[in-house]
């Protein structure tokens, strides 16, 4: 039961959505492998504050985080990835003995994180897509597929999956994931990606995300934390929480940034004139990178509404993920760029709007049942937004209980993902390996 667990692909705690699917993903391991010890391997690891040992990962050691300037990737690290990662690998398996030739001292504790790990887990996420030249994607590829080469039984935690531009990336994706020992899907639309790239892999399963089974801070804590900043949730006027994303900073092929932030400050000049309401601009997201910090796009929007000041808000502190969540719970809508934020709010029973950059917004509503509130991102200009909130506004409190409805079975599900690996590899795993 002491195994060895390396946890992979996990970004930043800096990010509220990948903080608590982190802490989430912890919790069912521990409590399916209590005696375990846990490796973290992190892009961004100084922002993690729990006991596990953070390492830097293999896309941080080629893509390495300088919030306080320009970051770009490190193409000598790039050039040596295979050399600097394959031959410890080699010689571990031929000599029983690390060769760390071309690997420099700073990649060699990832290297050891692998080779000391008995399984490993890809953090639930979003990550596996194409953007840019796909280099990203490549990296992020290879740090799964590293694990098989090195011998390790690999799980994946609930994904979302695609869309891919290029038929390599498929072909890899397909050679990839037939070798995981279970892949775990979020949402219905990454499953039929999957499928039509034509993975057979039996052990494919349709698992919820699992920020919904993430447990809030308290009813009350949320109402403490909105009464310290001069609101009472249950006096006056009604709570539209909304959240930002800066998409055009972050993927080049986006060219309606300011379409988007018009149409978000429209929504928000209706909500406050027409409904009497007040707006809080939360940061789901605040680095590690300048083009990932929520309050940027947040504060842009702010200035169109100069006139109107007074009743928004922008929250330009960080706020953890179970109290964020307390926070939403007191909202009477939601308008959410980030999916997690939206995973928040209707995990609180909150009717949202879910603008969506990716196909896994429009995944995750499908599952909840309320594909009529998500609009793409592409889509936004205009009128489209505010139109539609004020359409769910008559209706929000039918759709809070629909939304409440779908919650039990949608927890229940997404926290299973962990007794799911250990059945497996104690079940199957270790046994396969005693008998060879």
């Amino acid at each position: 039961m002491n195994d060895n667990i390396l946890v992979i692909n996990i970004h930043s705690s800096r990010n509220v959505g990948d903080a608590a699917l982190l802490q989430v993903t912890l919790e069912q391991l521990k409590n399916n492998f209590p005696s375990s010890a846990i490796t973290l391997c992190m892009d961004d690891p100084e922002s993690h504050t729990g006991l596990e040992t953070a390492v830097h990962s293999i896309f941080s050691w080629v893509f390495p985080f300088r919030i306080s300037s320009k970051t770009s990737w490190n193409y000598w690290h790039l050039a040596m990835l295979l050399p600097a990662t394959l031959l410890p690998i080699l010689g571990y398996k031929f000599f029983n003995k690390k060769i760390w030739l071309f690997s420099p001292k700073s990649i060699r504790e990832i290297i050891n994180s692998y080779l000391d790990a008995d399984l490993v887990i890809s953090k639930p996420g979003g990550f596996l897509y194409s953007s840019g030249h796909g280099i990203s994607l490549l990296v992020a590829m290879y740090s799964i597929i590293y694990a098989h080469l090195a011998h390790k039984p690999i799980y994946i935690f609930p994904q979302s999956i695609g869309p891919f531009k290029r038929w390599w990336e498929k072909r890899i994706i397909h050679w990839m994931m037939e070798r995981v020992r279970i892949l775990m899907v979020r949402e219905p639309i990454s499953y039929q990606v999957i499928k039509n790239i034509g993975i057979r892999n039996d052990q494919v399963l349709l698992i919820p995300d699992t920020a919904f089974t993430l447990h809030d801070a308290g009813h009350e804590a949320g109402e403490s934390w909105l009464k310290g900043h001069g609101i009472d949730p249950q006096v006056g006027a009604p709570l539209l929480g909304c959240t930002m994303i800066n998409w055009g900073a972050q993927n080049t092929d986006f060219k309606l940034q300011s379409e988007y932030e018009e149409a978000c400050a429209q929504a928000i000049r209706y909500f406050v004139e027409k409904l009497n309401g007040r707006v809080l601009l939360f940061p789901q997201v605040w680095g590690p990178l300048p083009s990932q910090d929520d309050r940027i796009p947040a504060h842009r929007v702010l200035e169109k509404l100069h006139d109107i000041s007074t009743e928004v808000m922008v929250i330009d502190e960080p706020i953890q993920a179970q109290l964020l969540k307390s926070i939403y719970g007191w909202m009477d809508l939601f308008i959410g760029s980030r999916m997690h934020s939206n995973i928040f709010a209707l995990s609180q029973g909150v009717p949202v709007i879910a603008i969506g950059y990716l196909h896994k917004t429009a995944g995750i509503a499908r599952m909840v049942g309320i594909e009529k509130w998500v609009i793409a991102i592409q889509q936004t200009q205009g009128n489209v937004l505010r139109d539609k909130l004020a359409e769910l506004w008559p209706e929000r409190r039918v759709w809070r209980e629909k939304i409440k409805s779908c919650l039990p079975d949608l927890i229940r599900e997404a926290d299973s993902a962990g007794k799911m690996v250990a059945d497996d590899y104690f079940g199957n795993w270790k046994v396969i390996q005693r008998g060879s």
